[in-house]
């Protein structure tokens, strides 16, 4: 009974989320028996090894994301369609392909199952026509798949009345980051990393944390992939308390930043459950977020919440005696549980 995940750039991790759920996720699931086949994008890997962990990796020479990514789908499911008995698409990039897929699946009584990812079509980055498309390739994905998963409980207002019916809220993992012995919180700092977006909240994360005591305020991201992560840069670059930083891809270098950080600022305010904060939840230091119901549900109680720069400074500068205990709310997003959760979608 073969499960193939399709959709995502592959594993081990080079690119984001559905990347390191891969990562982390499909390993635990084969090692419960079942045979486990995920897609890769093969100019991510020099190294083409078709095993990993117990996960069997097939290549495609098509970009898997962009706007290739609707080929890339299409290419992935015809590639491992013989093999599998169900197929997870990770994201809805090929929602044209869903009634073909569906058909597909159908006459030859295997399953389909898409992860919808964020809502994709209500982020302001991309233009009111490339969003109506997402949106329609969305509600394909759903209405055809035979099981719909998604990643925070705030998306199910989101999915199509028939979705509802046969969905499944599946986090991501976070119980897999490196943890530092010995390591030293630095007081007054704070930490982001995410990509430079409009909908991240840079310049309100910015502005709260230079009204603050904070002496430090480091930002990893993709400074340079757009005109205004460029300005934002520009911007700011005088400000001696701001540390902005391009990407970070070194385990242990990202590891002493997370460690040492007193705060994380966290500005996401579009999408479903993100993998960054996720992560953020199993170190130790205070956590903020941008208030909108899917940071809430990821967090919970594990978090404190602004909606003003203004707001941000305040809960910056307030005294606290202990970090929050978030030894229940981690256990929600351990691999393990997480591969369990999706045994019992392929198993239902």
């Amino acid at each position: 009974m073969t499960v193939s995940f399709i959709g995502s750039a592959g594993i081990p991790n080079r690119y984001g989320g559905f990347e390191s759920f891969l990562e982390h996720c499909a390993p635990a699931i084969a090692l419960r028996g079942i045979p486990v086949l995920v897609t890769c994008d093969a100019r991510l890997y020099t190294e083409q090894e078709t095993d990993f962990h117990g996960v069997y990796r097939e290549f495609l020479n098509v970009p898997a994301n962009g706007a290739a990514s609707v080929v890339h789908d299409a290419l992935a499911f015809l590639r491992v369609f013989s093999r599998s008995a169900q197929i997870v698409v990770l994201g809805v990039s090929g929602g044209p392909w869903f009634p073909l897929f569906r058909l597909l699946c159908s006459i030859t009584g295997k399953r389909l199952i898409v992860n919808v990812d964020g809502v994709e079509w209500r982020r302001t980055k991309f233009s009111a026509k490339k969003r109506r498309l997402l949106k329609l390739f969305d509600v394909l994905a759903q209405y055809f798949s035979h099981h719909v998963v998604y990643d925070n409980e705030a998306l199910y207002d989101y999915l199509t009345a028939s979705a509802k019916r046969k969905s499944t809220c599946i986090p991501y993992p976070g119980d897999h980051v490196l943890r530092l012995e010995n390591a030293v919180r630095k007081p007054l700092t704070a930490l982001t990393v995410c990509r430079i977006e409009p909908e991240n909240n840079l310049e309100l994360l910015i502005q709260g944390a230079l009204r603050s005591t904070i002496m430090v305020y480091t930002i990893v991201g993709n400074w340079n992939n757009s005109n205004y992560a460029r300005a934002l840069r520009m911007g700011y670059a005088a400000e001696p308390r701001l540390r902005l930083l391009d990407p970070i891809y070194d385990p242990v270098e990202l590891a002493e930043l997370r460690e040492s950080c007193a705060y994380y600022l966290h500005g996401h305010s579009v999408g479903g459950t993100n993998p960054s904060l996720v992560e953020m939840l199993f170190y130790d230091c205070e956590v903020f977020c941008f208030d909108v119901e899917f940071n809430r549900h990821s967090a919970g109680q594990g978090a404190n919440y602004f909606k003003t720069a203004d707001e941000l400074q305040r809960l910056l500068d307030r005294q606290r005696s202990s970090v929050m205990d978030r030894h229940e709310l981690r256990l929600r997003y351990t691999a393990e549980a997480i591969a369990d959760a999706y045994i019992q979608v392929i198993r239902p």
